[in-house]
């Protein structure tokens, strides 16, 4: 298993070939190690993030510092707020109010779906 893995493209989605190993990883073939690989990976990330939080006393040098410029900070705050609520809209709001669009028979998880029924999200974020 090669750590790069190629993306979905409508002219993949359209062909009638057997799909490869690349085409089973973009739509949801994948082995039950390649699965577990993801996760463990995934796992080692956040685990690293805590430990460098830790390390470095990112959170109460991000709250108590005097040298942080708040207006600034509370801006940035707010706007990253904004974007954390769209990422949860799209990848959880929606996927359970249409588990599958039956007009577009795509899932409510894929750019696609977003494209039709919520164009305005991306451009914003």
């Amino acid at each position: 298993m090669s750590s790069y893995r190629r993306v979905a493209t409508a002219d993949a989605a359209a062909s009638s070939a057997p799909p490869s190993n690349d085409e089973a990883y973009m739509y949801g073939k994948r082995t039950r190690s390649e699965r577990i690989s993801d996760k463990i990976q995934a796992l080692a990330w956040v685990v690293v993030a805590i430990c460098t939080a830790s390390y470095t006393h990112f959170f109460p040098t991000l709250f108590a510092d005097e040298r942080i410029i708040r207006p600034i900070f509370n801006v940035s705050m707010a706007l990253f707020t904004i974007n954390v609520i769209l990422t949860l809209y799209l990848t959880i709001y929606l996927p359970c109010k249409f588990p599958k669009s039956p007009t577009f028979n795509v899932r409510a998880t894929s750019p696609e779906f977003w494209g039709v029924y919520c164009p305005r999200v991306i451009p914003i974020m």
